[in-house]
Order: structure tokens, then C-alpha cells, then sequence
């Protein structure tokens, strides 16, 4: 699609599965900005699959706790130009546990796009009922397209 989005996928019971977060913002500054930062801010209680069980569970506790951890975010802490774009490292904040990720925010005449894989345990969603990701994958991959 031509709008930005910021998506989401694994697998549920060895079937793919995406869903994506429908009210979520971002801000970029680049370099040769002075002081370039990313950061974004998404509701979790946003996230849509298309499939309504999924969509529930996600609300709960367990999984993405949104009564008491409504907003997840991203900070960058470095951003470097490359040849593809730019070499992003940075702090993801899930249910109050921040862990650090890096990708390649990669640049095109369309917009930017990056994609980078957490471990869901690693955030504690689905600790409880999956905790050896005997059903939903412990990789889950975001996706960002940002059209200019």
C-alpha cells in the first residue's frame, strides 16, 4: 500500500499470521541533521490481525497488557548513514521492559522502510500461556514503511 504503516508478524500454530497497529506516530531527523533522532510511539491496543480471537488476546495481560502498558515506543540512540539508508540502534520499550534493536532504516524515493525481529519473551508477551513458544513463535518481525 502507498500509506505508512507499522506492521507486525510471526506464526501461530506453524501458520503465518500479521497484523498491524492502526494509531501510532513517528518522527524522524537525519542526518546530516544535527542531532538526528528517531522516535515512535504506538498504541498497542491498535494492533488489528483481521482475525478476532487474536485480536483479543493480544489486549490481555498476558500478552500486550494494554490497561496497564497502553503505549509501547522507540528511541534511537544512534543513527549512521549508509549506503542503503541509514544504520539505526536504538531502545524498544514493551510493558515497561526496554530491550535495544538495530536495523537499516533503508532509503527510497518513496519513503523509508525498515524491519527488524524481537524475541517476544524477551518482553515478557505470552510468557505465561507460551512460554516455550510451543504456539506462537518467539521471533516477531516489525515493519515500517514511512512514505515522504
Amino acid at each position: 500500500s502507498g500509506e505508512s504503516s507499522l506492521s507486525f508478524a510471526g506464526q501461530h500454530a506453524g501458520r503465518d499470521f500479521n497484523g498491524e497497529f492502526q494509531r501510532w506516530q513517528a518522527s524522524l531527523q537525519l542526518p546530516p541533521a544535527q542531532n538526528p533522532t528517531i522516535t515512535a510511539n504506538f498504541e498497542l491496543a491498535s494492533a488489528k490481525t483481521g482475525n478476532a480471537l487474536y485480536d483479543e488476546t493480544l489486549l490481555e495481560a498476558d500478552w500486550f497488557d494494554v490497561t496497564n502498558t497502553p503505549i509501547a515506543k522507540f528511541v534511537s540512540d544512534t543513527i549512521v548513514a549508509s549506503n542503503k539508508g541509514f544504520q539505526v540502534t536504538g531502545r524498544l520499550t514493551l510493558r515497561d521492559i526496554e530491550q535495544p534493536v538495530s536495523f537499516v532504516l533503508v532509503s527510497k524515493a518513496e519513503g523509508y522502510t525498515a524491519s527488524f525481529t524481537i524475541n517476544r519473551l524477551d518482553f515478557k508477551i505470552g510468557y505465561d500461556s507460551d512460554p516455550e513458544a510451543e504456539w506462537v513463535s518467539e521471533s516477531i518481525t516489525m515493519t515500517l514503511k514511512l512514505k515522504r
